[in-house]
């Protein structure tokens, strides 16, 4: 559900990596009509709230190599810069070499380079810079 501002409340479970050279984990995700029940309810379900930041994205959808792909763009105020999350699916576990392949050319399309890449968490970004440790 869109809130007045064009802002979106979404609840996202991330499972294991599944690839080291990029981080990429299997993601599912799904809106949330009322943020703070839904906050209530994990709670109540003994879920302890580790970390919370503001992170504002603007998405992008399209098809490449055959794939729809979704281009984040993400600005987390807290922490500086803009980062690109693309992201595909992957019906069968088969698939997913070729497609990181894939995603991989999305990104050097987009001019990004291999070393501009990072596999670090937001959360962690996050967490340095309020603790200072690395």
């Amino acid at each position: 559900m869109d809130g007045p501002d064009g802002t979106r409340a979404l609840l996202t479970y991330k499972g294991a990596r599944v690839d080291a050279a990029s981080g990429s984990k299997p993601e599912y995700e799904t809106g949330v009509g009322d943020p703070e029940a839904v906050r209530a309810m994990l709670g109540g379900l003994g879920y302890v709230e580790a970390i919370a930041f503001a992170k504002y994205c603007r998405n992008y959808e399209f098809t490449a190599y055959g794939r729809p792909m979704l281009a984040t763009v993400v600005r987390i105020p807290e922490i500086g810069g803009t980062y690109v999350e693309v992201e595909t699916q992957v019906p069968e576990e088969k698939e997913l070499r070729a497609a990181l392949e894939d995603v991989r050319g999305v990104l050097a399309e987009l001019g990004i380079r291999e070393g501009d890449l990072t596999t670090e968490l937001y959360t962690d970004a996050v967490r340095v810079r309020r603790t200072g440790e690395a």
